[in-house]
């Protein structure tokens, strides 16, 4: 089976999407397709680390969910004379890998394949309330700010959890949020907090002057209020996890498929 082949069937998995939508950003990013695949992994993004684990396994397709080369587009051309990039090029030239971009893809699959996974991978298919484009909306058993930061961490392999608000309050409605950043700062921090009645919020990317203070202040007044700020890429982490299921039976599991985790990107002393 070619690398190709492998492609052209999460291709056809997925709903079709133009190659000339504006911003596409799925694809090939290096490597050459007519490669017999030895292999395939999954993460969410491809770091030098990932690379260097996919090699180990022998595999040479890497399919990945965030830009391997810093830019939405991953355009390379910036990047002329740039030594982390030419490492980093070097490594994945000596072992033939090809990453393949799946992002546009998943997040237009129905249902979402990234929060989809994200779910199932945390067993909370049961507790789903509710669902827009980039949202998802739970309704847990009753538990703590700090139970679940610590669920989390264990699940997704954090390094830490970065909570604002309320750390011990009792909460159940849980929403997981791509984006918080405006149109509107003032409305998006009371949509989400306040007229969902969401008691949690996981939000991707944060703003610290709008929803981020908001919710500071709620927990401060002894509202089970709370943020747990966990990065973007780790949110959408277990979608990717959860890929390997859907990518071994579509290629009837004739190659190894395997999940490498990326990782949370940030250090904490």
């Amino acid at each position: 089976m070619k690398i190709q082949d492998v492609v052209d069937k999460i291709l056809a998995y997925h709903p079709e999407i133009p190659d000339d939508k504006p911003g596409a950003c799925d694809g090939f990013k290096c490597g050459n397709p007519g490669d017999d695949c030895t292999g395939i992994a999954t993460s969410v993004a491809p770091s030098v680390d990932v690379i260097r684990r996919t090699a180990e396994l022998g595999a040479n397709l890497l399919i990945v969910h965030e830009p391997a080369f810093y830019t939405h587009l991953d355009k390379t051309e910036w990047l002329a004379g740039n030594e982390v990039f030419k490492e980093k090029k070097a490594i994945l030239d000596k072992h033939g890998i090809a990453i393949w971009r799946d992002h546009d893809h998943i997040h237009s699959h129905k249902p979402d394949g990234i929060f989809h996974g994200n779910m199932m991978e945390l067993g909370w298919q049961d507790y789903l309330v509710g669902e827009e484009r980039f949202e998802r909306y739970f309704r847990l058993p009753k538990t703590t700010v700090r139970a679940l930061a610590l669920f989390l961490k264990e699940k997704i392999g954090l390094n830490g959890v970065r909570v604002i608000g309320n750390i011990d309050a009792e909460v159940s409605t849980v929403a997981f949020v791509g984006h918080i950043y405006p149109p509107t700062p003032e409305e998006r921090a009371t949509t989400f907090a306040n007229d969902k009645d969401i008691d949690v919020l996981i939000p991707g990317e944060l703003i610290d002057w709008t929803t981020a203070s908001y919710m500071r202040d709620a927990g401060q007044l002894g509202k089970n209020k709370a943020i747990l700020h966990i990065g973007h890429m780790s949110m959408e982490e277990l979608g990717m996890k959860w890929a390997v299921n859907w990518i071994g039976d579509l290629i009837s599991h004739e190659l190894p498929v395997t999940f490498v985790r990326s990782a949370d990107m940030y250090q904490y002393v």
